[in-house]
């Protein structure tokens, strides 16, 4: 296995990092004050040709698979989590479309990767998390329409999204596995509600609780065979778990640059702090473990591009580098002292979006449960 970069990898990402530098960073503040903008990023990397890294040539993307993608979450990520979570929940959706529904979705992977339509993602509910077999919004046949009922929370982009993937259950109870469709809904249709949530962090990434009360769509709403989307969008979850872990990588990158900066200008007893020896030692000890992060995120990366289910390397990635942010974002914010406690400092706003890592796309706890089971006996 090689951790080098292609050229074509080292040329989107000097792209990627171009636009994260000069856009994000300034755009990042604004993010983060208003809690909203995350469909500009969606549509700046569309308009700019990057946000169909990982997609086939046939569905208009550039085909460069998964590594691209950790890749842009992580070059996002060192300049803002909200902004690195709004393309993720794009690639997420079209995982999702791609993985459930294939080829039959083409039209719709297309228009996502053109950014003609932006995704939100609605699979969490209140009562369903990491367990999609527990959900319980419905999609019951009523002539040549579904009427949708139910309720989600923590549905990323649903604040400005065009459209919405939807998980419902249009047979069976909550705990079948079978009966669970996955469902493109307008997102204008009567019906939907939706609240933007108030999250401590990757603010502006339009995460939000949605109800539908009698949403009516058409019966040809339904992607991929109906009552059969568990797998699929199980698969597609797991693929895209390891993209967010390297938003997670990002943003301890992103922290750690800081740190660095800071430790190297601040002084203190006409020395640069740098040359304390305790600083010296836990920036050194953060930079290993960006670095340890970085290598399992492209590792599950490469493994996805061979067509292996890398599921457990990619929960040992999201674990680790969720861990990782949030340790050197703390260590970040002890090295600029008070000045990092500045509301909406770069250091304070990445902690906060280091804290979410740690829960969205999966607990920390959940990614243990999951590397647990290698030294479960065999049944």
């Amino acid at each position: 296995m090689s951790f080098a970069l292609s050229k074509e990898l080292e040329e989107y990402q000097a792209k990627i990092r171009e636009y994260a530098q000069k856009v994000v960073r300034e755009y990042a503040k604004q993010m983060d004050e208003t809690n909203d903008g995350g469909d500009k990023i969606v549509k700046d990397l569309a308009n700019m040709g990057l946000l169909g890294m990982k997609q086939p040539r046939k569905y208009g993307g550039l085909e460069l698979g998964e590594k691209a993608f950790a890749i842009a979450t992580e070059e996002l990520g060192a300049e803002s989590g909200g902004a690195s979570h709004s393309l993720h929940t794009q690639q997420n959706a079209l995982q999702l479309l791609y993985s459930v529904g294939g080829d039959s979705a083409a039209e719709w992977i297309e228009r996502g990767v053109k950014g003609q339509e932006i995704y939100a993602v609605a699979l969490t509910e209140p009562q369903a998390g990491s367990d999609l077999g527990a959900l319980q919004t419905t999609a019951k046949l009523e002539g040549n329409e579904l009427v949708i009922n139910g309720e989600k929370i923590f549905t990323s982009a649903a604040s400005y999204a065009t459209k919405m993937v939807v998980l419902a259950r249009t047979s069976g109870n909550p705990g079948d596995r079978q009966g669970i469709s996955l469902l493109l809904v307008d997102a204008k249709t009567p019906g939907i509600k939706v609240q933007k949530l108030d999250l401590m962090g990757i603010r502006g990434a339009g995460v939000s609780y949605v109800k539908f009360e009698n949403v009516r769509v058409p019966k040809d709403s339904i992607i991929g065979k109906e009552g059969d989307a568990y797998r699929g969008a199980l698969k597609g979850l797991m693929i895209s778990r390891n993209g967010y872990a390297g938003i997670a990588v990002g943003i301890a990158r992103g922290a750690l640059e800081e740190a660095i900066a800071r430790a190297q200008t601040r002084k203190q007893f006409g020395k640069p702090i740098i040359e304390q020896e305790w600083i010296g030692f836990n920036l050194a000890d953060a930079y290993i473990k960006v670095e340890a992060a970085r290598l399992l995120v492209h590792r599950a990366a490469e493994l996805f591009d061979k067509g292996v289910e890398a599921t457990t390397e990619a929960s040992m990635a999201k674990y680790f580098a969720a861990v990782t942010a949030v340790e050197v974002t703390r260590l970040a914010l002890h090295i600029f002292g008070g000045h990092g406690l500045n509301r909406g400092s770069k250091v304070e706003r990445l902690y906060r979006d280091a804290k979410v890592m740690e829960i969205a796309e999966g607990t920390n706890e959940m990614q243990l449960i999951a590397v647990t089971r290698l030294f479960q006996p065999k049944k």
